[in-house]
């Protein structure tokens, strides 16, 4: 379910019409697995009728936020030219509203799911396997979908709720931690491309200062790479080397921040294009995250979704200035 609903989203963000017979074969796949039934996630979320997505396909009761909303983006121009799937739009957007926790953010499967006594449970990432707290990754990819998608902007309060929460939770250095992903260059993108979605200022200082942040970790080579030690340490640590997903979701954040392409930026589209098809480990470095010092997940498709949509991204917002 997340490779196709982010494929084809970042298909059609690259132009290709909905009208074409893959984009209805993959648009007809995930509507016909949004979730009709209960699950776990209403024993804190009781008033909501179901409408989200898993990540497998033959999960047909346990959704969650990220796989809903890449969901809803892939489906967004399918239902604006299709009348009778709006009912399953407004379904997933109604559900993935009602899932925000009492905090202001976002967490993957259930609802205000954070007992901070179960993390001492006397077994390995009990603090990542019994409970689930609102995190960057998952509140600033919901901030993007509702504002881009949804159409929904501040002042709003659920929205304001979101920035305030991710304001909070921002580190010292400016990054943020990305619990899905590899790792602070994952939390700094989500959280910069939710907040720039819902209508904050570029100037605003937290953004600034996670831009900041990225610019002062970009390679000479023009991309960006990071380590899952970051995952196991608490902390940015540099995989000195660049990756085709981790230097697309740097890209994506100054892209989303700046009126003009920056010389930034520049380096970073050429190491894209200029690395389309180098095949070494770079490539199939994994940037999905399991359990910290457990597993991690290297998407197969990862290297054409993210440099797909940044490119993408980068030609429809400066295209105006060629």
């Amino acid at each position: 379910m997340w490779d196709t609903a982010l494929l084809t989203h970042a298909l059609l963000n690259a132009g290709v019409s909905e009208t074409d017979d893959m984009i209805k074969h993959s648009s007809q796949y995930l509507l016909l697995r949004q979730h009709l039934h209960y699950g776990d996630w209403a024993f804190n979320n009781s008033n909501t009728i179901p409408g989200g997505w898993g990540f497998s396909d033959i999960n047909t009761f346990i959704p969650d936020v990220d796989d809903t909303t890449a969901s809803l983006r892939a489906l967004k121009q399918t239902v604006s030219g299709n009348p009778q799937y709006r009912n399953s739009w407004i379904r997933g957007l109604d559900w993935v509203l009602s899932m925000q926790n009492n905090d202001g953010g976002w967490a993957a499967f259930e609802k205000n799911t954070d007992k901070k006594l179960l993390r001492y449970f006397p077994f390995d990432a009990a603090g990542r396997s019994v409970i689930d707290p609102s995190t960057t990754d998952l509140t600033g990819r919901t901030l993007e979908y509702l504002g881009n998608e949804a159409n929904l902007l501040l002042p709003h309060p659920q929205l304001e709720k979101a920035s305030q929460w991710l304001q909070r939770n921002q580190e010292d250095d400016g990054s943020w931690y990305g619990r899905w992903g590899i790792c602070y260059i994952y939390g700094t993108w989500a959280a910069i491309t939710g907040m720039k979605a819902i209508g904050m200022d570029s100037n605003h200082f937290s953004i600034k200062k996670g831009i900041d942040w990225l610019l002062s970790i970009q390679n000479k080579d023009g991309g960006w790479g990071e380590s899952c030690y970051s995952d196991i340490r608490n902390k940015y640590v540099p995989l000195h080397a660049s990756t085709p997903s981790q230097t697309a979701w740097a890209l994506d954040a100054l892209i989303a921040t700046y009126d003009k392409p920056t010389e930034a930026i520049h380096n970073g589209i050429a190491y894209l294009l200029e690395n389309n098809y180098q095949n070494n480990w770079t490539i199939n470095y994994p940037t999905g995250a399991g359990l910290p010092g457990g597993f991690y997940i290297h998407y197969h498709s990862y290297k054409y979704i993210w440099p797909l949509l940044t490119l993408s991204n980068y030609r429809k917002k400066y295209e105006y200035l060629s």
